[in-house]
């Protein structure tokens, strides 16, 4: 990566955590050139304006959060193993996600509905990659016979990402991580009423 390259990557990294912060709306040139320490020529000079700038940040939040989930899943085999460590991930990010402002699918959305489409349009896509990640496993475990045929994975999907959502929605605002962890105990519960034969 030359150097051209490399500070349009670390503007993007800065950038992530402080959209995440305050919002796009919130969020200035002016904000963004003293935070960064660069001049509004400097940001202009690797993007066309604030809104590219914050759809390549949003894109990196949700990247640096599928990279560590993924990192979680590597190791573990067998579709319901994965779906539970999946669910527990959060549990483990909580503390860092806090940290940068919380959830960046849920904060984007929140903030760019109808306020900044090609944001929204970025939210969009992530959570349903997101959503098809879910039913993908729920399918592997109905093909291996983890998982009944009857299951409904893309019932069992929505829940998913309502409960996590909702759990970190809750959890921050209120300062309680054990809302997060209720929502995970209900994804446990959904988990188990899917099961071929009860553990």
């Amino acid at each position: 990566m030359g150097k051209a390259e490399t500070t349009k990557q670390a503007i993007i990294e800065k950038a992530a955590v402080i959209f995440n912060k305050n919002g796009y709306q919130r969020t200035s040139m002016s904000t963004l050139t003293r935070a960064l320490g660069l001049t509004k020529g400097a940001i202009y000079g690797n993007f066309a304006d604030k809104d590219e700038l914050a759809v390549e940040a949003f894109r990196y939040s949700f990247q640096q959060v599928h990279a560590r989930i993924s990192g979680a899943l590597r190791p573990h085999q067998g579709a319901l193993a994965k779906l539970r460590v999946l669910a527990g991930s959060f549990l483990e990010v909580y503390e860092e996600t806090v940290q940068g402002g919380g959830c960046p699918i849920l904060n984007t959305a929140v903030d760019s509905d109808d306020a900044h489409p090609l944001l929204f349009q970025e939210v969009r896509r992530a959570l349903a990659a997101w959503e098809r990640e879910i039913v993908r496993l729920v399918e592997l475990g109905k093909s291996t016979g983890e998982i009944r045929l009857d299951a409904d994975a893309g019932l069992f999907a929505a829940n998913f990402i309502a409960l996590v959502e909702g759990g970190i929605l809750l959890a921050k605002t209120l300062c309680e991580k054990r809302y997060l962890e209720h929502s995970v105990a209900g994804i446990n519960l959904f988990i188990r009423q899917m099961l071929e034969v009860d553990e």
